[in-house]
């Protein structure tokens, strides 16, 4: 269960950084050959090696075992964490001003979906201002 779940996290991460198996097998520092192993489900790596490759992929090694995500889950699973290790070496003032443009993004998009397909606000939803 863990080599497929390892497996199906690797192929995600590889598409996503459209590498070939040879450049991905490079930039984490693994034989090709074991890679593909990996990729394959047939390679049944030691954990300090899951490990190194999480490391490489700077991501938690549980990230890549879980299988509790399909793939365009895991795919919004690692950007999301890999965002929070962004935003986490920020200095304090870019965090703060993160946030605020965090927050208005969040306030646009809801105010984006409350609109009707002719774009004009949805009479259905709450209106909080005053009759």
């Amino acid at each position: 269960m863990l080599q497929k779940n390892l497996s199906a996290a690797m192929k995600v991460i590889r598409a996503s950084r459209n590498q070939s198996i040879t450049e991905f097998s490079e930039d984490l520092g693994i034989a090709r050959s074991s890679l593909q192993d990996i990729l394959n489900g047939t390679g049944n790596p030691r954990m300090d090696t899951v490990e190194y490759i999480a490391s490489q992929l700077q991501v938690s090694p549980i990230t890549l075992l879980s299988g509790s995500f399909e793939d365009e889950q895991l795919q919004t699973a690692l950007l999301l964490i890999q965002t929070i290790d962004a935003v986490s070496k920020l200095t304090d003032s870019q965090r703060l001003e993160f946030a605020e443009l965090f927050q208005k993004m969040i306030l646009l998009l809801n105010s984006e979906s409350e609109k009707t397909p002719d774009n004009t606000p949805d009479k259905t939803t709450k209106d909080s201002s005053p009759e």
